[in-house]
């Protein structure tokens, strides 16, 4: 029997009475059904003031964000970009939309988020791009990357979307680079109710570009050039996300609970390796990360005890697609994917779940040490 796993559907449940008045309210107010772009337009208004920028764009998924930024800064075939080795697939997917080269770094060991030395190593005269992808919620080393791309000439852009309401000396993530991607996918601490995505915007031509890419029947060589039209963000997950505005600081909370009490529980114990958020970070979780040198069984042993966590992501240089495009050695993603696990952890969990799954992770290491 499964007793604890990532139950994202938890908040919804709870929210599902305030789902449902919202959704009233919106659909009488609209006559046509161009009328749900003021909707919209106010979501993006109080996003964009979330986050401390000047203009937001709500859109169809994190991955159209992801490719409409890139495209907004020029990025082309012919350029490389580079990409954390270590992030979700979405983001050399996106570059390679482009026509450009994704260029894989390896991680910091601290952090796991992506090595600015790296970073600088692999820069080259096609270099277009950093994507700084800020992975479980942990803001890259900011201060470096936007001083080197600065330097350098190289457009910086933030992939937030597994980082959203997390922040770097007391600013939101997003708000550093020349533009930033969120997911509002459904396990998100700002979450739909299945997916939509969003963009924060400084440069107003970049900004009204974006518009133009979004809207219907509209006559325009560049939307052929592009080969689709981008789609804005569906009703039903507008209307999730209006809600979820007004309790973000209580599933935030939710989510920091928990976290802590993992730390806590497991990062004394002989045999597992907790990561430390830095100092002036802070962080809204995303996940739990934990490593065990005995991954595996400690998985096999969870999922036996209906404990079911989540094995690591693939690093872009063990995939096929992007082997080619490596350059380096990836030793602190290899270590990852070999020892890496995500115990559950979601909005509105309560510390009595979180407690079965450390019951059980000590129950494992004891045994063990027999």
């Amino acid at each position: 029997m499964i007793k604890v796993r990532y139950e994202c559907a938890l908040v919804e449940r709870a929210l599902a009475c305030e789902y449902a008045s919202e959704l009233e309210r919106c659909v009488k107010g609209l006559d046509g059904l161009n009328d749900i772009k003021p909707l919209i337009r106010d979501f993006e208004d109080r996003f964009a003031a979330y986050i401390g920028v000047k203009h937001a764009v709500a859109v169809n998924s994190g991955s159209d964000a992801l490719k409409m930024m890139l495209l907004a800064n020029g990025v082309k075939k012919g350029d490389e970009v580079i990409v954390p080795d270590l992030t979700y697939q979405a983001v050399p997917l996106a570059v390679s939309y482009c026509g450009a080269k994704p260029v894989p770094v390896d991680a910091r060991a601290q952090d796991l988020t992506m090595d600015p030395v790296e970073v600088e190593r692999m820069i080259t005269r096609r270099t277009k791009a950093v994507v700084a992808a800020h992975m479980f919620g942990r803001p890259c080393d900011l201060d470096r990357l936007v001083r080197l791309c600065r330097d350098r000439g190289i457009v910086l852009l933030e992939d937030v979307c597994q980082a959203e309401s997390s922040r770097w000396k007391g600013r939101m993530l997003g708000s550093y680079g020349d533009m930033g991607a969120f997911s509002f996918s459904y396990y998100k601490p700002l979450s739909s109710c299945g997916g939509g995505g969003g963009m924060v915007v400084f440069n107003d031509k970049k900004y009204e570009r974006i518009r133009g890419w979004m809207e219907d029947w509209k006559d325009d060589g560049e939307l052929l050039r592009l080969g689709q039209r981008f789609a804005p963000l569906p009703l039903m997950d507008l209307v999730a996300l209006r809600v979820k505005f007004a309790h973000l600081k209580k599933i935030i909370d939710s989510r920091k609970q928990v976290s802590d009490f993992y730390a806590g529980a497991l990062g004394s114990m002989e045999g597992v390796r907790i990561f430390k958020d830095r100092e002036k970070a802070g962080i809204v979780p995303q996940n739990f990360l934990v490593y065990f040198s005995v991954r595996d069984e400690l998985f096999a042993f969870l999922s036996l005890h209906g404990i079911l966590a989540q094995r690591p992501y693939t690093p872009l240089h063990a995939m096929g697609a992007y082997q080619k495009s490596c350059r380096r050695k990836y030793p602190v993603s290899e270590e990852y994917f070999a020892c890496g696990l995500h115990l559950p952890l979601y909005s509105f969990m309560g510390l009595d779940k979180a407690r079965e799954v450390v019951a059980v992770c000590k129950a494992f290491l004891g045994r063990r040490s027999k």
